[in-house]
């Protein structure tokens, strides 16, 4: 199916007296050509003060920008001179469409943005021609009102004919034009400053966690209980980095390598080693019994043998262990965890409203009473209120419909299940334009990572490449995973995708971690039935 139509504004036309205008947009909005995306009455200042215009931009990210003049009633060229409805025309439209073309790529090269190529075009939708204008530099860039009808097999010609060859483009030129033309200005914090607000103060501990931290650096067994979003992460991190500063050998273990790559990066030179329980447990097997291959990862017989394996051969060589996400691990990763720490310091984090897998939990003998954190850092309202049904907690109904009128929580409607994708692809287009930069962005897969058809199997999400979460430049880009692959992690904008189309197993816990996975705002794609099914989630379409 080819992607969703990318015209702005999607529903009603900016301002404007043209029905020739009008006419385009709406023939926009029926059949704009895959990969294409077109704005309507684009305004830019230059650096130099001078103001511009243009009818409609359209952009590809392949083969370039073009301009396309707009002109409505009868045109007509006599005697080499342009005229509309009788009245002469300063310039010729292609004319003017070249003149909007300079100010527009000159903008964009003072931004430091280049197209791979750029070209002008014009549109008559009032009029045919039994034969086309004569005059040279217009052969094959108009668009007539009977080929206006059939817009998405009139224009790849047209644009094919105005463009050049492409060459290299340089920077997100696309989202720079989106951003020139400014999809929305509202009376609030735009999503981009409250993104940097953000991003200013994720990293800091609160008076409740420091209390935490104090606790542990004066525990031999610790286990810290929180929601998501309490700080638990960034509170393993941190008091695993002050035990080495105290001279300590500290090991840290989680349960996802996504986790495993941000805490690596996060205490890289303090001496702390970060590793998977599974990939910690392997390591120590292929260290006493020669490589171990596993024919199926996602084998558990497998692993778990390794882990009973390696609980076996581990040796006490470290003060202090700190076990992250400590509700997903398995029994025999647990006897691998009390190996390891067996007359040691140990501490655990774990949030009981994330258990996967219901039979996991950490062993009480281990810590006895968790510490509590009782207040979550990570979601705003609305976001964590939305959450809390899923987990069964309290919740304020106002705040999720407030976070809706708001734009901070949005449940979209893809026209169809194969069209999510590009749907998905418009929403990472629509939160770049309001400032945000693709490493604020996460989309999360509500499916595993066994499921086929994903929303990030293809690598691709409509103009987008999208990295996994374990990717080694995962914290510069746009990143698209499975619910589980999250955990532990979070960004400012989440968009949660592949909601099921019948039951699945824990739909509660694997929305519950995809929602609080956000900072700021969420996006909900799918087609409303998926969305109605959702007994959650029902409650807040809209009629």
């Amino acid at each position: 199916m080819p992607p969703t139509v990318r015209v702005h504004p999607a529903d009603t036309l900016r301002p404007s007296l043209s029905q020739a205008e009008r006419a385009v947009h709406a023939a926009m909005k029926r059949g704009l050509p895959p990969g294409w995306t077109a704005w309507h009455s684009l305004r830019i200042r230059t650096k130099d003060g001078y103001l511009g215009e243009g009818d409609f931009v359209l952009a590809h990210p392949e083969h370039g920008l073009l301009a396309l003049e707009v002109k409505g009633g009868r045109i007509e060229q006599r005697d080499g001179v342009w005229r509309q409805n009788g009245v002469l025309m300063e310039q010729s439209p292609l004319d003017q469409a070249h003149g909007f073309l300079r100010k527009l790529t000159k903008r964009l090269s003072d931004d430091g943005c280049q197209a791979p190529a750029f070209g002008a075009a014009v549109c008559f939708p009032d009029i045919d021609f039994d034969r086309p204008p004569t005059q040279d530099d217009l052969a094959g860039v108009v668009i007539t009102g009977r080929e206006l009808q059939w817009f998405s097999e009139a224009l790849p010609p047209v644009a094919a004919r105005a463009l050049p060859a492409p060459g290299q483009a340089v920077g997100a030129w696309i989202d720079r034009i989106h951003r020139y033309w400014g999809e929305s200005t509202v009376s609030a914090l735009s999503l981009g400053t409250r993104v940097s607000a953000v991003n200013e103060q994720r990293f800091e501990l609160d008076p409740l966690q420091l209390l935490a931290l104090d606790n542990l650096l004066a525990s031999d067994r610790l286990l810290v209980q929180g929601g998501a979003g309490s700080g638990k992460t960034l509170l393993a991190a941190e008091a695993a980095r002050r035990a080495a500063e105290r001279g300590e050998k500290v090991l840290l273990l989680c349960f996802t390598a996504p986790l495993q790559r941000f805490l690596a990066a996060r205490l890289e030179g303090t001496g702390v080693e970060v590793h998977t329980v599974s990939g910690f447990a392997k390591q120590l097997v292929d260290a006493a019994d020669g490589a171990v291959r596993f024919e199926d990862p996602f084998d558990s017989n497998c692993w778990n043998a390794a882990l009973l394996r390696a609980s076996e051969v581990c040796e006490q060589r470290w003060d202090t262990v700190v076990v992250d996400e400590a509700q997903d691990l398995q029994d025999e990763a647990w006897y691998l965890v009390e190996g390891l720490a067996r007359g040691k310091r140990l501490w655990g984090f774990h949030d009981p409203a994330q258990t996967f897998w219901q039979n996991r939990k950490p062993p009480a003998e281990l810590f006895g009473r968790p510490f509590l954190l009782t207040r979550g850092q990570r979601c705003p309202p609305g976001i964590q209120d939305l959450a809390n049904v899923y987990a069964g907690a309290a919740y304020d109904e106002g705040a999720i419909r407030k976070a809706q009128a708001e734009g901070t929580l949005k449940l979209l409607q893809a026209p169809s299940a194969s069209s999510v994708q590009d749907k998905v692809g418009d929403e990472v287009d629509r939160l770049l334009g309001a400032g945000l930069a693709p490493s604020d962005i996460a989309i999360v897969s509500l499916r595993g990572q066994t499921a086929a058809g994903t929303i990030y199997e293809s690598g691709q999400v409509g103009r987008h490449s999208v990295a996994r979460a374990d990717a080694p430049d995962a914290a510069e880009r746009l990143v698209a995973d499975s619910f589980l692959r999250w955990k532990g992690l979070e960004r400012p904008a989440v968009i949660v995708a592949d909601l099921p189309d019948g039951e699945l197993a824990q739909r509660g816990v694997r929305t519950y971690v995809a929602l609080t996975r956000a900072l700021v705002a969420v996006r909900v794609v799918a087609p409303r039935e998926r969305l109605a099914l959702d007994p959650v989630l029902r409650r807040f379409l809209e009629a």
